[in-house]
């Protein structure tokens, strides 16, 4: 029987032998989780956030009989994305109307994410969520979030 696997990164300053859910901020885009990419780049750019070096971890998921959330996949939307994002993120609106569109985006596309083992969605750091901040303080469209979601990748 053959199993699917695939490669992961992970930029720290430290050395991360053997990941650990739950080890994160509690605020990040996705929550607390284990953050990881497929782009050692990307992995490279967050080990090196500052001026000290860092490490571009590497990690083989064994994917047989793990649960898949996949934000960029039908039926899933940027709003969904967004949703999550507003769950965990600190979002300050800057107007009442900004408020009632949070809470509109939790009612109606937070995804249900209990059963996922893991969630593959749009890039995780805090240049993308200044689009999102925008976006719900009414300073940017739609269109525009999700061309400047697309020019990070997933």
């Amino acid at each position: 029987m053959e199993t699917s696997s695939i490669e992961l990164w992970h930029g720290s300053s430290h050395v991360i032998k053997h990941p650990e859910y739950g080890m994160g901020k509690p605020n990040n885009d996705y929550g607390r989780g284990f953050y990881c990419t497929r782009s050692i780049e990307l992995a490279k750019e967050w080990a090196c956030a500052g001026l000290d070096d860092g490490f571009a971890n590497r990690y083989t998921l064994t994917t047989d009989g793990l649960t898949f959330l996949d934000l960029s996949q039908p039926p899933y939307t940027i709003l969904n994305w967004l949703a999550l994002l507003v769950e965990n993120r600190r979002f300050q609106p800057t107007a009442a109307v900004a408020a009632q569109g949070i809470e509109y985006l939790r009612q109606v596309f937070l995804p249900d994410i209990s059963q996922a083992d893991v969630i593959v969605g749009y890039r995780a750091d805090d240049s993308y969520f200044s689009f999102a901040r925008a976006f719900v303080n009414n300073a940017i469209s739609l269109d525009q979030l999700a061309d400047a979601m697309r020019l990070g990748e997933l």
